[in-house]
Order: structure tokens, then sequence, then C-alpha cells
């Protein structure tokens, strides 16, 4: 037979109501919580998934405000940009407009200052801050400007570096480009070949040039010649590599093609007169301007000098071209990459929602089930403070007399 002490009792008793306490407790602590699972020990498996999936969800927000964060910044260079595309857009409407008989000295002078303003503002453009104060263009050198000017030229002054951002478990994106591909890397001419016209040319014929995409690269020389004043004026086209390519008499505004190449020729050129067709290089949009604008602050005396500077300036309106399409490529590729951050922050904000979902299955407390899990202990509680009371009451000495 096993005697229980008043002690033991009493012990008992009062453990017995804490236990009750501690369950009500609980209850109540997840009916002001909203959630089944407030500490591992209420569900060790839904707390381990709910870590996991906790994990999960803060990676794919912070991925979130990475987007939004790339969007700041294409946005900024998609804008400068588009003042660039203005910028080239005015500069080529004053060449044109420089390139007519009409003009003067003087009136070509004030259109050669107001392309040297509209250089000044490209490469204030090409030196946009964002706005923390970093040169959006410089690479990872963004403390540095990334262009300035140095003698005859413009000198890059950042790197090749392109800052990338995560904006999903797979992938990361360019969101900034440097400004040696924005604005160094532009063809001449029209793409793949260039004209030049030298000085020492003495007529007044005016070249322009076009060529198909697969003509055959070579330094071609263009050559006018006439044995006397009476005969007529014939022309030869010799390629460094290919040879002699075409030959005839010249006749006003008949083409002359070779190799993918057609040149149109009006005007009077005379004996011994050169032009070289050679393969387009790069050169900074910088530099072109620039070229124009000095071109234009020259005076003309002759009609050789007014013919050469047409020459020059219809080209010039073909580099200007490839200038603008390389910069609307620019363009289009930032389009493309914001295009795809939408696409991205859809696909993050939809796996947000998951996440959500399935932690709302593990943890979110189910209110009518807890309610009368609640008045169940309640009633326990209140069972097990009376039988306290009634077996406090119980000993020999209350017996005794």
């Amino acid at each position: 037979m096993t005697r229980i002490s008043s002690v033991e009792q009493f012990r008992q008793g009062i453990d017995n109501i804490l236990n009750q306490q501690a369950r009500m407790n609980e209850t109540q602590l997840q009916l002001s919580t909203g959630k089944r699972v407030n500490k591992p020990s209420d569900d060790p498996l839904a707390a381990t998934q709910l870590l996991k999936l906790s994990t999960l969800k803060s990676k794919t927000e912070q991925y979130s405000r990475n987007i939004a964060s790339a969007r700041n910044e294409l946005g900024l260079q998609e804008t400068v940009l588009t003042g660039v595309s203005n910028l080239l857009m005015r500069v080529r409407e004053l060449v044109i407009q420089a390139n007519s008989a009409a003009q003067s000295n003087e009136t070509r002078a004030v259109i050669s200052d107001e392309l040297n303003n509209r250089l000044d503002e490209l490469l204030q453009a090409a030196n946009t801050k964002d706005p923390n104060g970093e040169y959006i263009f410089s690479g990872f050198n963004s403390r540095t400007p990334a262009y300035v000017s140095s003698g005859n030229g413009y000198v890059y002054q950042g790197d090749q570096g392109e800052r990338l951002l995560q904006v999903s478990e797979d992938t990361q994106l360019a969101v900034r480009k440097n400004g040696d591909d924005l604005f160094s890397g532009m063809k001449l001419g029209d793409g793949r070949f260039v004209l030049q016209s030298p000085t020492t040319n003495t007529g007044n014929a005016i070249v322009t040039l076009e060529s198909a995409s697969d003509a055959t690269l070579d330094t071609y020389t263009l050559t006018f010649a006439q044995a006397t004043a009476d005969d007529p004026v014939t022309y030869s086209v010799t390629g460094a590599a290919s040879g002699v390519v075409a030959t005839g008499t010249y006749r006003s505004g008949d083409d002359i093609s070779f190799n993918g190449v057609t040149l149109s020729v009006s005007s009077e050129p005379e004996g011994g007169d050169t032009y070289t067709i050679s393969e387009a290089g790069n050169q900074s949009i910088f530099q072109t301007v620039r070229d124009v604008a000095d071109l234009l602050g020259s005076e003309l005396s002759t009609n050789a000098e007014r013919a050469k500077q047409s020459n020059d300036l219809s080209h010039a309106i073909d580099s200007l071209d490839q200038a603008f399409f390389h910069i609307q490529t620019q363009r289009t590729s930032l389009g493309v990459s914001l295009q795809s951050l939408d696409l991205r922050d859809d696909q993050n904000q939809d796996s947000v929602l998951r996440i959500d979902k399935q932690m709302s299955e593990l943890e979110d407390l189910d209110y009518a089930e807890a309610v009368s899990e609640l008045n169940l202990q309640t009633v326990a509680l209140q069972a097990a403070q009376q039988s306290y009371l009634k077996i406090q009451g119980l000993s020999l000495f209350n017996f005794m007399r």
C-alpha cells in the first residue's frame, strides 16, 4: 500500500493547475497571433519547413529590391541616351543646313558655334552622375568622369566594367553600360566604307557613296584623267588588293559601280583629282561632331574648297547616321533589359505569393478549433482548482479533538 503525504498531494494539485494554465496560455498566444506554430516545439517538422520558406522569401524579396534598383539605373541611362539621340538629330539638321550653296563663311561660322555648344552638351551627357554622385558611364571607375577633352581629341577615363545585379536565383543583369561601348564605337561613313577627298583636288566634283552589305572590303582609289582640254575626262578605280575594278568615260550624274560599291559623281572633276574609298574605322561621337564644327569654321574661297567641304559634310552626315543608329541600338538594348526586369519582378511576386500560401498552410491557426480547445482547457483548469481545494481540506487533524 502506497502512502501519499499531504505535501505530495498539495504539490500534485498545484502542478496540475500550473500545467492547465500553461496549456491555456499557449492557446491564448495562438489566438492572439493567429499562428499555430509560434516556437519550434509547437511543431518541429512545420517549424523546419517554415524556416526554409522564410529564408527563400527573404531572398526573393531582396531580388525584388535589386530589380527596383536596376530599374532606376537603367531608367536613368535610357533618359540620357534619349537626350543624346535628340542632340544627334539636331546636329544632323545643322550639318544639312550648312551643306548648302546659300551659306556664307559667316553663317557657317555661326552653325559651327552651335555645333560646339551641342558638343559640350554631349560631353555633359556622357559624364552624367547618379544621385550617389557616381559617373554612370565610367564602368567601375565611377568616381572618375567618363570622358575628358585632351588636345584635339577625347579620352575615355573609365574601364570596361559592367555592374551586375542579381535579380533572380539564376540571373544576373548588367545595369550599367560603359561609356567606351556607348560613345566610342561608332562606325564612320556608311558603316563599311568612308570616302576621303584630298585638299590637292582642283575640280569641283561632288561624290556620294553607297555600299552593299556584301561589298568587297579593300582600299580603292578613284582617279580622274584628261589628256588634253579637248579630250573627255576618264576615270579608273583601283583596289589595293583587287587591282583595276572599273574604268570608263566620265559623264556627270552617272554612277560608278564596282565590287558592291556605288559612287554617284556630279559636277566637273579635273584631271588628276583622286578620291580614296577605304574601310570605315571607328571614332567617338565627340570627335565626329568636333570635326564637323572645325570643318565649318574654316573659310572657303575657291570652288574646289567648297566642293571638298560639301563632300566632307555629306559623308559626315553618313557618320552621324551611324552614330544615331548605334545609340538607338543601345536604347533598344536598355528597353529589352527593362522588359526582362518586369518579367522577373512578376515571377518574383508570384513566388512570394506561393511561399506565403505554403507558410499559411503550415502555421495559420484554425480559430474554431482553438476556441473550442480553450473552452475545454478552461473547464479543465476549473476542475483542477476545485479538486485542489477539496484535497487541501482532507487532513486527519480536522477530525481529531
